[in-house]
């Protein structure tokens, strides 16, 4: 009876762990060249994520590089103009624990 309970449990475990599902980290964003003044939505099409942390760097005098969002999707309005670069980093757990996924992205405003 024991040899049993361990075979279905190591079963179980197996079946358990096979169908964990991976994280992965996406923005979705409508064009890579944007107008000073205009807001621009950025929207994580991650996949099985429960936290978000959002970074931006850009020119140096940009207010962008001083932010940091963790909603899934956010928008911003550009004063600066120059090249950015977007890093969503996507979370298993909330409160930016768990597993890590990343995903960058960069773009222009004129």
């Amino acid at each position: 009876m024991k040899k049993l309970f361990t075979i279905l449990m190591l079963v179980s475990i197996s079946f358990l762990y096979s169908c964990k599902k991976e994280l992965t980290a996406c923005i979705d964003l409508d064009g890579y060249v944007f107008k000073t003044g205009t807001p621009v939505t950025f929207t994580s099409c991650s996949k099985n994520e429960l936290s978000y942390d959002w970074r931006m760097t850009g020119p140096i005098d940009a207010p962008e590089n001083l932010k940091g969002w963790s909603d899934r999707v956010i928008t911003n309005t550009f004063t600066v103009i120059g090249a950015y670069s977007i890093t969503l980093n996507t979370y298993s757990k909330f409160s930016l624990l768990g597993e890590k996924a990343s995903v960058t992205l960069d773009f222009t405003v004129n």
